[in-house]
């Protein structure tokens, strides 16, 4: 059973996903599922790999972090009294 990776077109999110017979993969972040198999890199590290691994991981940090602050500011602004 091959382990397939997958990038859901609707929010973005990269997954990987076991295919089991008679399985279909969902986004597990939205739910979604408008999906494209994307192409695995290999598990080969040099600096470049390192370095775009640190940089895609940074951008995913900064996207929660944004997506924390925005929560949180609509939620004080919605339980102002």
């Amino acid at each position: 059973m091959p382990i397939y990776e997958y990038e859901c077109r609707g929010c973005g999110h990269r997954f990987e996903f076991l295919l089991l017979p008679s399985t279909v993969p969902v986004c597990p972040s939205c739910n979604g599922n408008d999906l494209e198999r994307a192409i695995s890199l290999f598990a080969v590290s040099s600096d470049g790999t390192r370095q775009q691994a640190l940089s895609d991981g940074r951008k995913r940090a900064a996207r929660v972090q944004r997506d924390k602050a925005h929560a949180e500011a609509e939620y004080e602004r919605d339980h102002q009294h």
